[in-house]
């Protein structure tokens, strides 16, 4: 007598340790940004993830050591390096700004998740929110203030707050992606990236910049343009000449 043929067994894939670490930090963030920090526990990351609660505890010691690792994952690569600083990497003036805005905006735009997981943080009083802000943050607006320093020192800018004006400009860019991206007023309000990031970096520059000065851009001196021309001044009339008009009618 012939027995059945037993079934094959499943046999579960052995993830690598770099690799379980970010299938944690992919689920915590997606239950983190659907339901709140409040609103997921390490019982449903595990359940979602295939694991147990103590493979979690392996890998994240503490709750801020698995809040850094979704700021690295959003923000840097995988050394932890952010992103956007390196993208700034040889650029000058207006390129740097340029590049700050569109990266906030086609960032979020592609993904809100992020976005999401800092707003909950800040209204729940998690963590997460003030590490990113003591870190990636803080790194960027550094960066935008030294270049600010070196355009009001080479007579490009007015003598201003840099870090006020620092935070004047990615408040632009930051404002205008959380209300698209979460508040929904991106079904009222469409433009093309490329036209926001260049009306902002205009507005930014002429509110900055003092009257008829140049800064170099790479190959040549730049002049920069207002963000609308000036209108044609009227040609004042002559006395009388209005009323002359009027009774000549």
């Amino acid at each position: 007598m012939v027995g059945k043929p037993k079934g094959k067994k499943t046999v579960k894939k052995r993830l690598a340790a770099a690799d379980r670490k970010d299938q944690i930090v992919k689920v915590a963030m997606s239950l983190f940004a659907r339901n709140g920090f409040k609103g997921a526990t390490t019982r449903e990351i595990a359940s979602k993830a295939g694991i147990s609660e103590a493979v979690i505890f392996r890998h994240f010691k503490k709750k801020a050591d698995l809040y850094r690792a979704i700021i690295d994952m959003q923000c840097g690569d995988k050394r932890g390096e952010a992103t956007l600083i390196k993208r700034l990497d040889g650029k000058k003036g207006k390129d740097i700004f340029s590049t700050v805005a569109s990266h906030i905006i086609t960032e979020h735009q592609k993904d809100d998740t992020f976005l999401r997981l800092l707003t909950y943080s800040a209204l729940e009083r998690q963590d997460l929110s003030k590490i990113f802000i003591r870190t990636k943050a803080l790194e960027l607006l550094a960066f935008l203030q030294k270049e600010i320093i070196k355009l009001v020192k080479t007579g490009v800018f007015k003598r201003v707050d840099p870090a006020l004006a620092a935070r004047a400009f990615t408040g632009m860019t930051v404002h205008y992606s959380v209300s698209q991206e979460l508040y929904g007023l991106k079904a009222y309000f469409k433009r093309p990236n490329k036209k926001v990031v260049d009306t902002f970096v205009n507005i930014f520059f002429d509110g900055m910049m003092i009257p008829h000065s140049t800064y170099p851009s790479p190959g040549a001196a730049f002049r920069h343009q207002p963000c609308y021309p000036a209108r044609p001044r009227r040609r004042k009339a002559a006395l009388g000449e209005g009323r002359v008009g009027a009774m000549r009618r």
